[in-house]
């Protein structure tokens, strides 16, 4: 009978530590290892005219600086985002946006009905007027330009242009072949320096900026009280919140009103 017995719990210890020999089921790999997902930072291509002073400048080496590339360097980094700065053809700006090229046009864009149209604007952030440049001494007075009787030029794609268009072309108080396009303004204003057209018209403070030294003098201003702002794609609805929600921040802390008076816009 004792016999018995130990047999039994002999047999019965060598069963649980077989069983305790068996390996438990292995997780698989894909199991095991934890799935993590970096956080991707939102990346925006901006359009600007470099030749645009002080809202857009580009040097020697490529590098763009200016009022608008400081403003929303801000901008993106409160917004978490980034951006980076493209030179464009001003006249190719909306075309450029509208294909998806660039995704916000800055450097001191004008609001208009026209451009309503086209793009969505952020909240305004600087008021500007259109003003005329001729060559000093050449006698021409600003109702000239209203009158139609000289030549003028200005930006290719500009509100000036378009001034130009609608209230002296169009009403047939100026002939369209005296409206010259330029691509910028530092072209515009050497054909004006050269004689190649009488007046220019120019968006300020760009024009006191560019002429400064020059034989060139202001003599008038067409328009003015004439907002400011960027421009995004219509069916971006995300990135207009997230500009106007920055410049909202930006135009309340001091750096806003430091930046004005770096880049001459007080």
């Amino acid at each position: 009978m004792h016999k018995k017995v130990m047999g039994f719990i002999v047999l019965s210890c060598i069963f649980i530590l077989s069983a305790g020999c068996v390996s438990a089921p292995q997780e698989s790999p894909s199991s095991q290892a934890a799935v993590t997902h970096k956080a991707v930072t939102p990346h925006y291509i901006v359009g600007v005219d470099a030749n645009f002073p002080p809202f857009a400048s580009q040097d020697r080496n490529g590098n763009i600086t200016g009022f608008d590339i400081d403003a929303l360097r801000w901008i993106a980094g409160k917004e978490g985002f980034e951006v980076e700065f493209v030179s464009v053809p001003w006249d190719q700006a909306i075309p450029l946006l509208e294909a998806g090229n660039i995704d916000l046009i800055a450097s001191g864009m004008m609001v208009n009905n026209e451009r309503r149209e086209r793009v969505n604007f952020s909240q305004p952030y600087y008021t500007v007027s259109l003003g005329v440049a001729i060559r000093t001494g050449s006698g021409i007075v600003i109702q000239d330009i209203y009158d139609g009787r000289i030549r003028v030029g200005a930006q290719a794609g500009s509100t000036d242009a378009a001034w130009v268009v609608e209230n002296l072309i169009k009403t047939g108080k100026m002939p369209a072949s005296n409206l010259s396009l330029y691509p910028d303004i530092t072209n515009l204003t050497r054909n004006l320096e050269e004689g190649n057209v009488d007046a220019a018209i120019i968006q300020s403070p760009t024009l006191q900026q560019d002429i400064a030294g020059r034989p060139l003098v202001v003599i008038g201003t067409i328009l003015s009280d004439q907002k400011i702002a960027y421009a995004v794609r219509k069916s971006d609805p995300e990135l207009l919140a997230r500009i106007d929600e920055g410049l909202s921040q930006l135009m309340k802390d001091p750096l806003w009103d430091q930046l004005k008076q770096q880049y001459g816009l007080e």
